[in-house]
């Protein structure tokens, strides 16, 4: 008996170790060091970045055969009061192994190697998203907990930002690519569309090429500029440019005015988007949810929202619709594309997917698709 049990725990020994290897060399990826190897995956973490419950964050970095840099925000829901940040209306820390929390903001999209991504070859700085503040934040919000306990929600993600670019711009060589993309989807597009100009004028301002792509990234509040310096504490130049209800076209005609035609501004969104047509119901009514109604409050203010950015922004837009949100058989439309396999789809009616469009406008040809859509009438599936 005895023999058995040492065998039994040499086996359990060995598989522990597999495992430790495993995690350590293949889950885990190593910390960004000088000369990184082209198409590997590095961590880049100091003490200084932290999610929104304190825990350690970490950015993911790649190094590209092309002189070319993706700069790409995860989304993950928003934090903008304490009834938010109590019930946790957003990603509180990032799954702690690395590939997985690398796999769940790209799932086959914008950032992976597949053989049709036409950004497979670029150097991507990829930031997680675990704070709740758009990638925007500096400071920490008190709130009480369901029982009443004080805890602090740390909205850390400008903070987690500047850190990461620090430790990329010292040891990946990157400081003078021929084009950079900065993008998002969900909360990251309005992070892209907050920190695009911090990218541009403080880590590539010679960058031929320079491209801006919001991914569905819309939603009305009168109280943006107020959430930006009380619950996240913005740094005072993002928080001024919030000047009305609409954060993503204040920020992208901030853009607009500062670089006028140095800068591609790009933005997609789906006709009747459920999520944000839920964030835009808990905004007007308190109330997190959403259905049809709903719906066409979300495709009304799309429709009211291009014409602005058109002329306040000058950006160039993709709608879409044809993908359902999640499995809802209702007139609901899917929440972002660019972190799945659709951002190579072509869409029939415009014969044209998101990923060439995007390049396109990369390489200077910048086209709208679609804008005919937020017309369309979408008859109610309920039944009376």
């Amino acid at each position: 008996m005895k023999k058995v049990l040492k065998i039994l725990s040499i086996i359990l020994a060995v598989i522990l170790v597999i495992l430790l290897g495993v995690y350590l060399f293949v889950l885990q990826y190593p910390n960004l060091k000088d000369d990184p190897k082209v198409d590997k995956w590095y961590r880049v973490t100091t003490n200084e970045m932290k999610s929104s419950d304190g825990s350690k964050y970490r950015a993911f970095f790649k190094k590209g055969s092309e002189n070319k840099v993706m700069v790409y925000f995860a989304g993950g829901g928003v934090s903008v009061n304490e009834e938010t940040a109590r019930d946790k209306t957003y990603n509180t820390k990032e799954i702690f192994i690395d590939y997985a929390a690398n796999l769940t903001m790209n799932l086959g999209g914008i950032a992976t190697a597949a053989d049709n991504n036409p950004f497979k070859d670029w150097t991507v700085i990829s930031f997680p998203y675990a704070t709740g503040d758009f990638h925007a934040g500096t400071g920490e919000f008190k709130y009480a907990d369901k029982n009443g306990i004080e805890k602090t929600l740390y909205h850390n993600g400008y903070h987690n930002f500047t850190a990461t670019m620090k430790e990329v711009m010292e040891h990946a060589g990157i400081d003078n690519p021929d084009a950079v993309l900065v993008t998002g989807y969900s909360a990251g597009g309005w992070g892209a569309s907050l920190l695009a100009d911090d990218v541009f004028s403080n880590y590539f301002p010679y960058a031929k090429s320079k491209t801006v792509l919001v991914d569905s990234s819309l939603a009305l509040n009168e109280d943006w500029h107020n959430i930006a310096t009380d619950v996240w504490k913005s740094p005072k130049h993002i928080s001024d440019r919030i000047v009305s209800n609409n954060i993503s076209l204040d920020s992208l005609t901030a853009l607009h005015q500062k670089w006028a035609d140095q800068v591609n501004i790009l933005f997609d969104s789906s006709t009747r988007d459920g999520d944000l047509a839920k964030v835009q119901n808990y905004f007007d009514t308190g109330n997190m949810e959403t259905d049809e109604e709903k719906a066409d409050i979300y495709q009304k203010i799309l429709k009211e929202s291009i014409p602005k950015l058109k002329k306040q922004a000058g950006a160039y837009l993709f709608i879409w619709d044809g993908l359902p949100w999640y499995d809802d058989p209702r007139n609901l439309t899917m929440h972002t594309i660019i972190a799945t396999p659709y951002f190579y789809n072509r869409f029939e009616n415009v014969n044209m997917s998101i990923s060439e469009w995007t390049m396109n406008a990369v390489n200077g040809k910048l086209e709208d698709y679609g804008l005919d859509l937020v017309d369309k009438n979408y008859p109610s599936t309920n039944e009376n």
